[in-house]
Order: C-alpha cells, then structure tokens, then sequence
C-alpha cells in the first residue's frame, strides 16, 4: 500500500534532516509522528519514528542525569483524600482527562508522547478532593522507572484506553504485561502489597472518544468482563465525568467519616478521610492519637445496627459513618 505521504509530513522530515540540536530533532519527529497518515502502509514508519523520538529522549535524559550528577527525581507530593495514577499507551487521552476532571493544566499535544513529566490535578468530588497524576505513556519501546515507581506508590490506577484506536485492547493488554514485569498487578479489589516486591492497584478502566467508536464501547465491556470495573467518557462533550468521579472515588478505596459533638447535631462540611477497612479505633487516632488513651466510649451513626449504639473499637466503618468520641 502506498504511504502517500502529506505535504506537512515532508515538511516535517526535511526539518528533522536539517536539525542540528537534539531538541529540534525531537520536536521534527513528534511533527512527524502527527502528520503522518495512519493506515497500513505507514505502520513501519509510525513504529520507526516512534523508536527514534524514545531513543532521542533516553539519550536527552541521560545528558540531563551526566550534568545533574545524577537521575530525575520526580516525586509528587500527596494532598487529598487519594492518589490515583493516570496510565495508558501513547496518545490514549489521560492529559485531556486530567484537565477535564481537574484544575490542572497539561500539556495537550495531537501527537503520542507529549507527557514527559507527571502532572497532577486535583479532582473534586462531592465534599473532598482526590489528587489525580498524569504519567508518561508506558511503551515497549521505552519508559522511564521513575514512571513506575509513582504507579507503585499510588492508591490506585486509572487505565485510560482510546477507543477510537482500533488497536487500543492491543495497547492496554501490553500497558498491563509490561507493568506486571515490574511486578504492579492491575486488579480489581483493594490495592496492597502482595509479597515483598509485588503489589496489587486496584484499577478502574476508562474508554475514551466512544462517540468516534460506538461499536468499541461495547467492545470495551467484553473485554474488560471479568477483570476490571470500566466506564466511558468524553473529556471533549463532557459525556459521562460526573460518572466517572464517582467511579474514581469507589476506585481510590476511600471512606468518609464525620464527627458530632454530644448535644450537638453532626459537622458534615469536613469529613476525616481514611482508607477502606479503617476501623472506629483508626478513626479515633487519626483525629488525635493522645484521643486513643483518654478514650471512653464511642457512639456510632450510619453502620451500626441502630442509630447511636456504643461502637466496638474493630467495628470497620463505612463511608458517610458519623462518630461520637467521649474521652475521660
């Protein structure tokens, strides 16, 4: 099949040839990347140029590391309720994502690997907030470890999928294999450490551009039966976010707990946050641990099996749970 290539694509490459810094051959690739045309007969080309900007950005950051005196250190500082890690294949759509559920502002290219470094947004979410990371896509080719040193810190994993790719299961199953190699499993059920190096992040899927592939959507509930919750949005039309806030929220495995004083109806403006499985004893040393010692009684709204009964200190509490702490 003939690659017809564009004029814009020409153009591009003759930049590339004509480059002389490293920077202007990779911004002429990524030009080339975008113009291509993308059907059979360019799928070398696209695998070639692709191989070529993660190679020019693995020789880039290792210029940066030599003159640093040593790697990048990216570490995103937690705020929130709840970290959730945004991964995916290149060009899968977690930066118009991020900026669609959140504050933040990422770079939003129309070519695959424009995210170099993470960018994290904070989501809210009814009365909290839930701090989002936009990662670099995670490729065969290349991708940095520090970009799954930030996947194992996460609470959890938003998988984002382009369903208009015709390849995006393709994609994501290999997104999945490769983070395994590292010893991340991808599950659904809570996230924890496995043994001691393996851990388990709970994963919510998302299928993105549907209204570009109606048919892919149901595609995307066969494929992910069985294996992991899923949900479809539009950061585009605005289809299906508030949705997928609340399914983000179910996936970061938080529960909210509320405090009243006695006489006195309930403060439910903020809500301590804890993780799934916290019980009434965590809560109470997560408000103060000097609380846990000078700790009487506490009387339990929401879960228990009547309103205001005296809680056992295991009784795991649920999200909305309000508690009375009496302390000596």
């Amino acid at each position: 099949m003939p690659a017809n290539l564009t004029p814009e694509f020409l153009a591009a490459r003759e930049r590339f040839n004509k480059a002389k810094t490293d920077e202007e051959r990779l911004d002429a690739l990524q030009e080339m990347l975008a113009t291509i045309p993308k059907h059979k007969g360019t799928e070398k080309m696209q695998a070639d140029i692709k191989r070529r900007i993660a190679k020019l950005r693995e020789k880039m950051e290792q210029r940066r590391r030599s003159g640093k005196g040593g790697g990048p250190s990216f570490h995103v500082e937690r705020e929130g309720a709840a970290q959730v890690a945004l991964v995916g294949p290149p060009n899968s759509g977690k930066s118009s994502l991020l900026s669609a559920l959140t504050n933040a502002s990422p770079d939003v290219a129309p070519y695959p690997m424009s995210t170099f470094r993470p960018c994290p947004g904070m989501m809210e979410y009814e009365d909290i907030q839930i701090q989002l990371v936009d990662l670099p896509p995670i490729t065969p080719e290349y991708t940095e470890g520090w970009v799954y040193g930030l996947v194992r810190s996460a609470d959890a994993v938003l998988l984002c999928l382009d369903l208009s790719d015709e390849k995006c299961f393709k994609r994501a199953d290999e997104v999945i294999e490769l983070l395994s190699t590292r010893h991340i499993l991808l599950v659904d059920g809570p996230s924890r450490q496995a043994d001691w190096r393996t851990v388990e992040k709970r994963t919510l899927v998302v299928g993105l551009k549907e209204y570009l592939a109606p048919e892919r959507g149901k595609e995307l509930s066969q494929w992910a039966a069985g294996r992991f919750p899923h949900a479809t949005a539009s950061p585009a039309t605005g289809q299906g976010l508030e949705a997928l806030r609340r399914a983000i929220f179910r996936t970061a495995g938080v529960v909210r707990v509320y405090t009243k004083k006695p006489g006195h109806p309930p403060d439910m403006t903020q809500p301590y946050t804890l993780r799934e499985g916290a019980t009434v004893l965590d809560v109470v040393e997560h408000i103060h641990k000097e609380f846990v010692d000078r700790l009487k009684y506490v009387r339990l709204w929401g879960s228990g099996r009547f309103a205001g009964q005296h809680a056992p200190l295991d009784h795991v509490v649920q999200d909305g749970d309000i508690l009375e702490i009496h302390i000596a």
